[in-house]
């Protein structure tokens, strides 16, 4: 098992567009570093609700900075490069046959799964650690290194209004959050694996991932449909964000964390139960 799972990682890390979620990492952080300069300096030509100018000036700091990247790395980014690269994984291996002569060795189908989804959940985690480091490295040469940290409810999709920390109590939250994100990530892959073996097509299952993921965030904005946001996955995966709040509310930290592990294993038995039963 551990040599399966480290001859996936070789195939990942061996492979060009394993490149591209680092690459991604790096251009976003230029687009916030001008971004951010920008409305430190009032080029901005649309007003923050809820804050002045010279508070936003007075606010910009590494930690606002890093705190703010991972809402759109975790929400839209790093979804559509684990979706492409988990269905590349499974299906691309499957439609061009290198699938088989694995499956002809002694292993079994679950480890090959797993093995998959452990090289998949090492990747993302990578991404997370590297996303923190430039992130603020890159601020922190910019801005003030340290200070109170501001976030907007509607960028993490909680409670819409303007949360501030103190620069004491910023640290933990920053960590924390980046940790809680990478159950998600593992999520994601999963998904990208059970939808891989559903089509075997390496197209077909990265468009249907991502129309299930981002459908899913879609119809949990809707109200008339809220009858149905309590199944949806994503109502429960990125409860990383639940460390915005001044007062972090872990029993609901602890639910949302039970029910991400809980789809991911579910994505993963059906994806192991499907392979099993699937001609190569």
């Amino acid at each position: 098992m551990f040599a399966l799972i480290r001859f996936e990682l070789r195939k990942l890390t061996a492979q060009k567009r394993s490149l591209a979620g680092f690459g991604a990492i790096i251009f976003i952080n230029l687009l916030f570093v001008c971004a951010f300069i920008m409305r430190n300096r009032k080029f901005g030509h649309k007003a923050v609700p809820g804050l002045e100018d010279r508070l936003i000036s007075e606010f910009v700091n590494a930690y606002v900075y890093t705190e703010t990247i991972l809402a759109p790395c975790m929400f839209v980014l790093f979804p559509m490069v684990l979706t492409i690269l988990g269905c590349h994984l499974l299906a691309g291996e499957i439609e061009v046959g290198q699938a088989r002569l694995v499956a002809c060795r002694s292993v079994t189908r679950w480890q090959i799964v797993l093995a998959k989804f452990v090289s998949l959940c090492a990747y993302s985690g990578a991404m997370l650690l590297v996303l923190l480091v430039t992130s603020y490295a890159v601020s922190a040469l910019v801005f003030k290194p340290t200070g109170d940290l501001v976030g907007m409810g509607h960028m993490y999709m909680i409670k819409p209004g303007v949360y501030i920390h103190p620069a004491s109590d910023v640290p933990w939250r920053i960590l924390l959050s980046y940790l809680f994100a990478w159950p998600m990530l593992m999520a994601v892959g999963a998904l990208a694996l059970m939808l891989s073996l559903a089509t075997r097509q390496f197209t077909s299952a990265a468009i249907l991932t991502s129309t299930s993921y981002f459908c899913s965030y879609i119809v949990g904005g809707i109200p008339f449909l809220s009858a149905i946001h309590p199944f949806l996955p994503t109502k429960y995966l990125p409860f990383w964000r639940l460390l915005m709040y001044p007062d972090v509310p872990w029993h609901r930290v602890g639910s949302y964390a039970f029910w991400t592990f809980g789809y991911t294993g579910l994505f993963l038995a059906v994806a192991i139960a499907v392979f099993n039963a699937q001609e190569l």
